[in-house]
């Protein structure tokens, strides 16, 4: 009644059922939580743009200035290594580095205590990163690489919210305003467009940081689905 979406209302469910549970084995109440989630609608709540949709985003973005150089270096990168906001939100000048004489950027994963992980910087995605950090001056080490310009907090980094609120805004100027895309829907832009430029199920996996490979296999699934889809035989 409340318009909660499916995973909200799991969440809440999964914290009451834990929490009844320690309750009971404790033995100060029986446990009167047992109660199935609901089922979770099938397929990803966000979708990916197309790449005519990605290049009109960047394409609409002034560099003349700090803010459209990072928008443009933020937006792009997540686009082409399927980042997510939190690791965006916690890059540091210091995780850019080369790795087997290639640039790479250390990430800290969702759930990860530490930056463990990397993405590959191609000319592609550290161009327009290597600008916007250059515009900003000298910086230290551990300077976030996407900070936010404004008076208030300036030189801080930007929160997942600012990254979400800056990649929706982007969208929203050239038309695209669905509820179905939002700074989310670059990481599933990546994902995609690797698939479909050929790259394998373990070269997608490793992107991706996928820790298991039936998440990938979801994007490969969704592909063929569209592409060899039975409907395309039908006639009449």
């Amino acid at each position: 009644d409340q318009g909660l979406s499916v995973y909200t209302i799991n969440s809440y469910l999964s914290v009451v059922r834990k929490l009844f549970g320690w309750l009971e084995a404790m033995k100060i109440y029986p446990n009167i939580a047992r109660v199935k989630g609901l089922q979770k609608p099938r397929g990803y709540r966000k979708e990916p743009l197309s790449k005519e949709q990605l290049r009109e985003i960047l394409d609409s973005l002034d560099r003349s200035g700090l803010d459209g150089l990072r928008d443009y270096a933020m937006i792009n990168l997540m686009a082409r290594t399927g980042l997510r906001d939190v690791e965006v939100s916690r890059a540091m000048v210091s995780d850019i580095r080369q790795k087997s004489g290639k640039p790479v950027l250390w990430v800290q994963g969702k759930g990860r205590d530490a930056k463990d992980d990397f993405v590959l910087l191609t000319p592609e995605a550290e161009k327009p990163v290597r600008a916007y950090l250059k515009a900003r001056g000298k910086l230290q080490e551990n300077a976030p690489v996407f900070c936010s310009h404004s008076d208030r907090n300036k030189g801080q980094a930007l929160t997942t919210r600012s990254i979400s609120r800056i990649a929706k805004s982007r969208m929203r100027d050239v038309g695209l305003d669905s509820k179905k895309m939002s700074a989310h829907s670059l990481r599933h832009t990546a994902i995609t467009l690797a698939i479909q430029g050929g790259a394998s199920l373990e070269q997608t996996q490793a992107m991706a940081r996928h820790t298991d490979p039936k998440t990938t296999m979801i994007y490969f699934h969704n592909l063929e689905r569209i592409q060899s889809g039975a409907e395309r035989c039908i006639s009449f």
